[in-house]
């Protein structure tokens, strides 16, 4: 492990509040049937586990990424919360005669944690299996979101009354949920929109995408692209000085264009920790932002 994330985990040992994500409840009896011709995986099939996907333009281009869980009867989707309004004006424009509704929660209070604090929570609520979560409560909700053997949690009070039972410290906003970038799915911001397919965002790698089961929105591009294997850049956890300000555009050292941070970011001390989409062909040790050393993390960290 690489000196920068293992330094950032040390030193985020607690229970801290996420205020860039929110849930959309999905009821009716054609939810599952409608959200498995929306989105990327598989959501007929959804049981005791959460799944990760994509929701796409008819060009295959990802809108937003989502979490999604089985709580009875209704599926709950955790997404950007940014994003949540475009989300919800697209996907029903095709509800039509479908028996579903989307219900965004007004109050909902979502908390992350690492290591120690998040293994004591998976040990305490039996939530020890790959992906699973355990309802604590009418409205909480224990997500095991492990990750090649770093513990990690996300705690869901839907309607943040028994929340403030909990003991949890809020951030700064340039700090948002570490446990995303680290698990490399990419909240993405607006400008980010409509401008990727899932491959390049480790779709293949993170089981975003279940190339198995029927028609879904983008379906025939995503498909194409994974059997003809031609994708030739990919989503990296990468570190940088954080006095880039807002600036993006990653190149080498010749000035040459190779790649773009993306999505939400998390700020410490000094350093700014987030996804980017890089040419898999570049020197990963020759690369810049306004002039500022981009370092790409260890690949072992993001498999």
């Amino acid at each position: 492990m690489d000196n920068i994330t293992e330094k950032i985990r040390l030193k985020h040992d607690k229970l801290y509040r996420d205020n860039t994500l929110t849930a959309i409840k999905v009821t009716g009896t054609d939810n599952k049937k409608f959200l498995q011709g929306q989105l990327t995986n598989d959501i007929e099939n959804l049981s005791d586990k959460y799944v990760h996907a994509s929701y796409c333009t008819h060009q295959g281009k990802v809108i937003v990424n989502v979490q999604a869980f089985l709580c009875d009867d209704e599926i709950i989707l955790l997404l950007t919360k940014s994003l949540s309004k475009y989300f919800l004006e697209k996907i029903s424009k095709y509800i039509l005669m479908s028996d579903v509704k989307f219900t965004e929660y007004d109050d909902i209070t979502v908390l992350w944690g690492l290591g120690d604090k998040a293994l004591k929570l998976i040990e305490e609520h039996k939530i020890d299996s790959d992906k699973s979560f355990n309802k604590i409560s009418q409205s909480e909700y224990v997500i095991n979101m492990t990750n090649d053997k770093k513990h990690q949690i996300r705690y869901i009070d839907l309607d943040s009354i028994a929340c403030k039972k909990i003991e949890h410290e809020t951030l700064a906003e340039s700090q948002t949920c570490l446990i995303d970038l680290f698990s490399m799915h990419t909240r993405l911001k607006k400008q980010n929109i409509e401008k990727f397919i899932p491959q390049v965002l480790n779709s293949d790698q993170l089981n975003t995408v279940n190339y198995k089961k029927g028609c879904y929105t983008g379906q025939e591009v995503i498909a194409r692209t994974h059997y003809l294997g031609n994708v030739k850049k990919h989503t990296y956890l990468v570190s940088v000085d954080s006095s880039i300000n807002d600036e993006s555009n990653i190149v080498n050292s010749d000035g040459e264009s190779v790649g773009e941070l993306i999505g939400e970011t998390f700020e410490f001390d000094n350093i700014l920790l987030s996804h980017c989409i890089l040419r898999d062909s570049c020197d990963f040790n020759d690369l810049l932002i306004n002039d500022k050393d981009v370092q790409v993390l260890i690949k072992e960290d993001i498999s």
